[in-house]
Parts: C-alpha cells; structure tokens; sequence
C-alpha cells in the first residue's frame, strides 16, 4: 500500500443514522470504533481521509411524508453531525469533509475531484449501511477505476443477512474484501 496514494473514505459515520438504529452483524459502536482506529493510524500521514456524511434534507428516501400529510418529516439539525474522532481534530491536516445527497459518495459531490488532485488510486471503505452507501460507493469507486478496499468488520448493515449477501456475493467482484487488522497491519508496513 502506497500511503500517498490512498484514502480512507468512511461513510454516513453520522449522529442521525448511528444513533437509535440496530446494525448487525456489527454494532454501530464497533463500527465507528473500527473507522476511527484506522483513521488514527493515517492521521497526518501522506494518506487522505476523507468523512463523508448524507444530507437527509436533499435525498428523497430519507424524507418520506408524515402519515399521508404533504409536509416532509423533519431531522434533528444534529443529524448529520460526523462521529469521527478525527471530525473534530485540528491537529490532523489529512481530512477532508463531503456531503453527499445520494446513496454514493461519488454521484453529485466533488469527491472523485478530490482525490484525483491528490493522485489517490486506492479506497479503503467503511461505514453503514452495507447494503446502500457502503455499496453504492464502492460500485462507483471501481467503475471510476480506483482500487477498492472494503473493511468488513467496519461496515455493518440493519439486516445481517444482507451483509452477508453484499460481503459473500457482490462485494468481491468489485473489491477487496478485507479487515481492521489486515488494513491496520498494511498501514503498519507501509510507514
């Protein structure tokens, strides 16, 4: 693994999806956790780190109407508060923030501008839920031609068995399926 030519993109690592939701196989705490240690072993170096949250407000299933009502259902103004440690870390000069309004960090934001200005050729992915942001992200990684890296005991999902099939099936004909000790491991060696 080449440091300077690597990102660490975690995705919907946020107040409003994190909080009062059930994810399996992993937990939602245990997620965040595992996307923050990787986080910490990038912190300033020549790797990118790249947070990326959802803007409920902008993405059409997140804002289904109230009970048949036309008004749209309201967020919480923290929903889209990143939970990363990093998030708030002024010593970290390696982050940047993207705000995404689709299901892919790629589609509609600067994010593949970004790390093309940084020569990034390789992802390593993290975050919930794997069956949306998680894949769609990935999908559109491979089909920009970055390599892809997804940490499977960094993602999770609200239905296991939808991991399961992401992880076993589709995940791998697009990516590296991959864990936190092995990423962590990579890093370790590449410094």
């Amino acid at each position: 693994m080449e440091l300077n030519k690597t990102a660490l993109v975690t995705i919907d690592l946020q107040r409003g999806i994190l909080t009062g939701h059930h994810f399996q196989p992993h937990a939602g705490d245990k997620t965040l956790k595992a996307s923050n240690d990787i986080a910490e072993a990038l912190k300033n170096t020549a790797a990118l780190i790249a947070l990326v949250n959802v803007n409920p407000s902008t993405i059409g299933y997140l804002r289904p109407f109230e009970g048949g009502r036309q008004g749209l259902k309201r967020f919480p103004d923290d929903y889209s508060q990143l939970l990363m440690t990093i998030a708030n870390d002024e010593t970290s000069h390696n982050v940047i923030k993207v705000t995404k309004h689709n299901p892919g960090a790629f589609f509609g934001t600067d994010l593949d501008l970004q790390l093309r200005r940084r020569g990034i050729d390789t992802i390593i992915l993290t975050g919930v839920v794997t069956s949306n942001g998680i894949y769609a992200t990935a999908l559109d990684a491979f089909q920009y031609g970055y390599k892809v890296i997804v940490v499977e005991d960094a993602c999770t999902d609200r239905d296991p068995q939808l991991h399961e099939i992401f992880f076993d099936k589709l995940l791998p004909k697009i990516a590296l399926v991959s864990s936190e000790e092995l990423i962590l491991e990579e890093i370790k060696e590449a410094y």
